[in-house]
């Protein structure tokens, strides 16, 4: 009864993949006939265009009808971006360029839809978004109330198409939305998110500085990232949140790091202090402080690498080592470490200044 049972379900399995890959089948030459009934329309419009006439209004009408399916409008995409892309280049501008009003209507169109079509419309949209020539604020308007969504697919594909529309105001609001309905997804996609968007950074900043205190730490988070990605011209502002004990740690290690990035003397002490401090729950701050030293200069930054290399934690001890090694100092220098009672510090120097050498004999042999 078990081996007829077990017989059963694997014929069962093998006739849903079969039914399935016919399904399949069917689906992708429903979407070729579809792509190709769009082919022949969308040409016969790109020849008016190249012959200097508009797009005819009954084809504005046709595409009004049939892109409010999401089937349809997945031929018409596949459409742009197979056919029309590297092809009658000045044409095909011209012509996504007159449909403007067309994008407006199927933005209020998939709003209201399920959050998957909802999703493919975003989507469609920000793949496009540079063929086309106006930022349509009614489409921005939209596309930030699609934060409110449950899908995260939605979401991050409402966001790609605002950040390729490059205004720093819908993006601020977005973002603001998505902190205040509890809609945050994670830090990091927001911060490579934020790293693609088209417009003026600084003006974004601004905006978001302007909201920082009244976002959620999560959201804080990716902001402070995205700034230290992006520019060095807040050194004084992350001073206060380095400086902060009452902060939350990931925030103050964010401003380590982005002290890291950007050389800032003033705020050397407080790099010095962290990197020193041998309190084992503080390891953390330790640990980042000592691998953002790499770039400061001083006998007394030496120094504190120097007693944070003894640190009982492996993860100050390879920081530490590896900003030693990145001030370049000689065998000589290092002779109280090379010939310290250590072991696991003596073969971390070791292995650095071994990775040095190794990394010098290959750009010599490269040069």
């Amino acid at each position: 009864m078990l081996l007829y049972g077990y017989g059963l379900v694997c014929m069962s399995m093998l006739a849903f993949n079969i039914v399935y890959l016919f399904g399949l089948k069917k689906k992708n030459t429903r979407l070729e006939k579809s792509q190709d009934r769009f082919a022949a329309k969308v040409n016969c419009q790109l020849e008016r265009i190249q012959n200097g006439q508009p797009v005819e209004n009954r084809h504005m009408s046709y595409l009004r009808r049939r892109l409010t399916h999401v089937g349809n409008l997945i031929a018409f995409d596949k459409l742009l971006t197979e056919r029309l892309e590297g092809k009658h280049n000045a044409a095909a501008s011209e012509y996504l360029r007159q449909i403007q009003p067309l994008i407006l209507y199927l933005a209020v169109v998939y709003r209201d839809r399920s959050d998957m079509q909802a999703a493919f419309y975003c989507y469609f949209l920000s793949k496009h978004r540079e063929k086309r020539h106006m930022a349509v604020d009614t489409v921005q308007d939209i596309l930030v109330g699609f934060m409110d969504k449950e899908s995260l697919y939605c979401r991050v594909n409402a966001l790609q198409a605002l950040y390729r529309f490059g205004d720093p105001e819908h993006i601020a609001a977005a973002v603001s939305l998505l902190d205040q309905k509890g809609r945050f997804f994670h830090e990091k996609l927001l911060t490579d998110g934020l790293l693609t968007f088209t417009g003026d950074h600084g003006r974004l900043i601004a905006l978001l500085l302007e909201q920082f205190d009244g976002f959620s730490n999560l959201t804080k988070l990716a902001i402070l990232n995205y700034i230290r990605f992006q520019s060095g011209d807040y050194c004084p502002w992350m001073m206060g949140i380095l400086e902060d004990s009452g902060s939350d740690k990931e925030l103050r290690l964010a401003a380590v790091r982005y002290f890291g990035r950007y050389i800032y003397e003033p705020a050397k002490p407080a790099l010095i202090a962290l990197t020193v401090d041998k309190d084992p729950l503080r390891w953390e701050y330790a640990s980042v402080a000592a691998s953002s030293l790499a770039g400061y200069k001083g006998d007394d930054v030496v120094d504190a690498l120097m007693a944070a290399v003894y640190s009982s934690n492996w993860y100050v001890r390879g920081n530490a080592a590896a900003s030693l090694d990145a001030h370049h100092l000689s065998y000589a220098d290092l002779a109280e470490i090379m010939g310290g009672n250590d072991r696991y510090v003596r073969e971390m120097m070791m292995y650095y200044l071994e990775l040095r050498s190794i990394t010098q004999e290959s750009r010599e042999a490269t040069s």
